[in-house]
């Protein structure tokens, strides 16, 4: 009966439908991303969702996560989709370990990249070719494509873009020994992270960490307490954190030469389910054992070392293991297995030093590149700066031009004034003289008429009415010259200062007054 109720329970599994491995490709977490405004944003959440849904699937799955990709690309019409298909292919090979299929394919989406000069995406696919080509063991080429990812990090004007690949540059030149030049970028990227990035404790870990590993293979303890102590500063649950605190610590032990404590530190970091325990800290306990005198436990570890693949296991670390084999064989008197693995050191030697020196070409290549992006950076800056004086000159032109305009308006407008207030005084000085005067004149020769008369009574009834006209037209015309003040507003301050002239009149004697009332 049991039996029967397992093999029932067994069928009915098979029948269970399982969950598609396209599960872990959300469409709507794509359709989210895609609702970014900034384009470099959107496309930098678009590379790490294409990497995200292929390297945390089961290397089964791949070709299903791989496949609705694709489809997803083209249902929601993403921008630039060949080259992201290409870059997710590319990703794909990798972890499959496909690595010349990887490189080609990446090397299409750069292209696809160039061809609409996208220079985040150049900058996010040379950094990824350079990953493939390191894990190949070619880092000539990984430094080719490093440093024509910063081009396009000088080119985006972004620090952390160019930090970051200073320190994937100086990773390079720490495994290829050249030690000097892998601090010299770590420095770079320290410097870019203090001053624009002050708070960034995940990119000083890495820093730190590399300019402990570099201070370690130079033998530089006094260095390395330093930046083991600095290792130690940061708190949180960064990612390797606590893993490269604990190797440094035993590095420190190493070259105080006590080599026996150092393999107890190793040992107990191998047990530890927190410490990221690697073929770095094998080789590093092999070391500790030769150099502590247990020279079988040493030869163990390195065969172990020695039979890992390529991507591990490039030259410059067999020459190291082989040397070291050497070094025991001849320690022991076996003279024919120390020159076996002497030779096999030397040809480990001669690679590396081939590969070395057109590192070294490229490096300097590489700084030309540097020199020439901050060139043109700086002359961007001119151009800029070139443009604002332009703007501010030609600014300070059009108010030039504008005060001028104004002054010569006021200029116009008082003139035009001045010839007005000329007009009208010579107005006024014509009413004054041929109205006002006149008729004060008629007044006043009548009064000297009657004046003088013997009977001034029979005198005044006389001339009373031509008296009292001369009077009425005197007052029209004294109306008329205040209808003119008014009409033209000329200002009494104006008229205190030039008063119109007065018209000297000729003096009517008492015969010709009396001639012309006659007359009249």
């Amino acid at each position: 009966m049991l039996k029967k109720l397992l093999y029932a329970t067994l069928i009915f599994a098979c029948f269970i439908p399982k969950p598609s491995a396209a599960a872990t490709v959300k469409p709507g977490d794509l359709q989210t991303i895609l609702k970014t405004v900034n384009r470099i944003d959107r496309e930098k959440k678009i590379v790490n969702y294409i990497k995200a849904c292929l390297q945390d699937s089961p290397e089964a799955d791949l070709p299903a996560v791989k496949q609705a990709l694709d489809n997803l690309f083209v249902q929601l019409h993403v921008e630039n989709r060949d080259a992201f298909d290409y870059f997710a292919e590319s990703i794909y090979h990798r972890r499959l370990m496909h690595m010349d299929d990887a490189e080609a394919a990446m090397i299409k989406a750069i292209k696809h990249a160039g061809d609409i000069g996208d220079h985040f995406l150049l900058y996010s696919f040379l950094s990824h070719l350079a990953f493939i080509q390191t894990d190949k063991g070619n880092a000539i080429d990984a430094v080719t494509s490093y440093g024509l990812a910063k081009k396009e990090a000088i080119k985006l004007n972004d620090p952390h873009l160019q930090s970051q690949l200073d320190v994937n540059l100086s990773d390079v030149y720490y495994k290829n020994n050249f030690y000097n030049q892998s601090l010299f970028y770590l420095d770079q990227a320290e410097e870019l992270a203090s001053r624009y990035e002050p708070g960034a404790d995940d990119l000083k870990k890495i820093i730190y960490y590399n300019k402990a590993e570099n201070f370690f293979r130079m033998n530089k303890p006094d260095s390395l307490k330093l930046y083991h102590d600095k290792l130690m500063g940061i708190k949180g649950n960064l990612y390797k954190l606590y893993t490269y605190q604990k190797r440094t610590g035993y590095y420190l032990e190493i070259l105080k030469y006590n080599f026996k404590h150092a393999v107890t530190l190793i040992k107990s970091v191998q047990r530890d389910s927190l410490y990221k325990y690697t073929d770095q800290d094998q080789q590093n306990l092999a070391d500790a054992y030769f150099n502590g005198g247990k020279t079988d436990s040493a030869v163990v570890i390195i065969k172990g070392l020695l039979e890992q693949p390529l991507e591990v296991n490039h030259p410059e670390v067999k020459y190291h293991l082989y040397k070291v084999l050497g070094q025991i064989a001849d320690g022991r008197g076996d003279h024919n297995l120390a020159q076996v693995n002497f030779k096999l050191a030397l040809e480990q030697a001669e690679d590396m030093i081939s590969r070395l020196t057109q590192v070294g070409n490229i490096s300097s290549q590489i700084k030309i590149d540097e020199i020439e992006g901050d060139y043109i950076q700086k002359d961007e800056a001119y151009k800029r700066e070139r443009i604002w004086l332009t703007f501010a000159v030609v600014i300070a032109l059009f108010v030039i031009i504008l005060i001028a305009m104004f002054y010569r308006s006021a200029r116009q407008k008082r003139h035009y004034e001045k010839l007005l207030y000329t007009e009208q005084k010579q107005e006024l000085a014509f009413i004054n003289s041929h109205e006002v005067r006149k008729h004060l004149s008629n007044i006043m020769g009548i009064i000297d008429v009657i004046k003088n008369s013997d009977d001034r009574a029979k005198e005044y009834k006389l001339f009373e009415e031509h008296l009292l006209s001369s009077v009425q037209s005197m007052d029209d015309a004294i109306k008329n010259i205040s209808a003119k003040l008014d009409e033209h507003i000329i200002s009494g301050e104006d008229f205190r200062a030039s008063p119109p002239p007065a018209v000297e009149q000729p003096k009517v004697t008492r015969n010709e007054m009396l001639n012309e009332l006659k007359a009249g």
